[in-house]
């Protein structure tokens, strides 16, 4: 499923806009972006947590040089879905 596709099924469950949900997910990841940046969580209830997990920089080698580059540090995130969530997921699965 493609983004548009969510938009448009998010949009049509609300009764809302579409420009209106693409509002809110900009808002959201807006957000993560600020707070996962800064490492700390967001915990979003009924739907689950987001956290970050910092990399260290590393050293690998480049396949086409071959010379050894250096990676910057990286944050990426998980997502720990809500038992709730779960529960209404495996329900729909049924």
């Amino acid at each position: 499923m493609d983004n548009k596709t969510i938009v448009g099924t998010i949009a049509k469950k609300m009764g809302r806009e579409s420009r209106d949900i693409n509002a809110l997910i900009e808002g959201l990841a807006q957000v993560l972006k600020e707070r996962c940046g800064e490492l700390d969580s967001v915990a979003i209830p009924g739907f689950g947590t987001f956290e970050p997990v910092k990399e260290d920089e590393k050293i690998v080698p480049d396949l086409v040089t071959h010379k050894r580059i250096m990676m910057p540090p990286a944050i990426t995130l998980n997502f720990k879905p809500s038992t709730l969530l779960r529960k209404r997921i495996n329900e729909n699965d049924r």
